[in-house]
């Protein structure tokens, strides 16, 4: 279905309903996100950790103003890459534009792959409001550069499982984050987080690929595209300006470029990290949505009209309602 057809199509528009278009990297969902938004007079609420960042535009494929087709963005270039954005913020940002697009009678269709703040927005997950301690934070830092992320994750594990079994031993940031809230709260972290009802219905879309090979085409053939477009200059002014920033460092092209800058890595050695750490972000963003079972799946890779698929989805589920 072409977007024009689409567009004069009687769409159904669902009331008091998000639409969330999520999963891996490089499956389509920006450009899924904005036919949905022209077709049901929507506006899209970014759902990346990294899109919220400025100037990191060209290496996390942030929409174009061309691409955009008019559509207002939310949650897009709202911090600096030398500032901690955390969850809970984007929550709070984030229900402040679902309730305005609301208010203007217009659909919020929110888009990403970053679970944890798909999970914060749409199924109510409440993050503590914990100021941060630096000190406490140095001093852990210092730890883990002088013992390695592994001892952090085992000082967790031994107070906090559960909030173990969830962080990645390679995750510094978000073990220092769980034991700086348990030690403001004298709880265990995963008690400090909990869910909270929503004022609203949400309609899930996952896209997926059956055949894997093809996801990994799909990375290089959009790394090939972003280096054409400028990404080692764009990494390079970043890196020339902020440093070694959490949010450049945890962003996957981003951190390979600086290893090639700091003659780490080979320029061939770079590309191919690249691809393979967007492959694994593409296969943990996969996992992680797998255990939503109220995402509606599309194959992106067999399905021949993605925006159709999407309506015909959204069009049954107003039915049901």
């Amino acid at each position: 279905m072409s977007l024009e057809k689409a567009e004069k199509a009687s769409i159904n528009r669902p009331e008091n309903t998000v639409i969330a278009v999520v999963g891996p990297t490089c499956s389509g969902k920006t450009s899924l996100s904005i036919q949905l938004s022209c077709v049901l007079n929507g506006e899209v609420i970014a759902c990346d950790s990294r899109n919220i960042y400025r100037y990191m535009d060209i290496g996390t494929a942030k929409p174009t103003e061309e691409e955009m087709k008019g559509i207002p963005h939310h949650l897009i270039d709202v911090a600096e890459p030398d500032s901690v954005f955390t969850v809970a913020e984007y929550k709070r940002q984030g229900r402040i534009a679902i309730d305005k697009i609301f208010a203007a009678g217009k659909i919020p269709i929110v888009c990403g792959g970053t679970g944890f703040y798909a999970r914060a927005l749409l199924e109510g997950l409440s993050i503590p409001e914990v100021a941060p301690n630096q000190e406490l934070r140095q001093r852990l830092a210092s730890e883990a550069e002088e013992k390695g992320n592994q001892y952090l994750h085992d000082i967790l594990a031994q107070k906090d499982p559960e909030a173990a079994a969830k962080i990645q031993a390679n995750d510094r940031f978000r073990i220092i984050r769980a034991l700086e809230v348990m030690e403001a709260l004298s709880i265990p972290f995963s008690m400090a987080s909990k869910k909270e009802p929503v004022p609203f219905e949400v309609l899930w879309i996952g896209l997926t690929f059956e055949d894997r090979s093809k996801l990994k085409e799909k990375i290089i053939e959009r790394l090939k595209i972003q280096i054409e477009d400028g990404l080692e200059a764009e990494v390079r002014s970043l890196y020339d300006r902020y440093g070694k920033t959490r949010s450049l460092q945890n962003a996957v092209t981003y951190k390979q470029f600086i290893s090639y800058f700091e003659k780490e890595l080979s320029y061939e050695e770079a590309f191919e990290e690249c691809v393979k750490h967007n492959y694994q972000l593409a296969r943990k963003q996969l996992i992680w949505f797998r255990s939503n079972p109220a995402i509606n799946w599309l194959k992106a890779d067999e399905t021949p009209d993605l925006l159709e698929a999407a309506l015909e989805i959204i069009t049954k589920s107003k039915a049901r309602m």
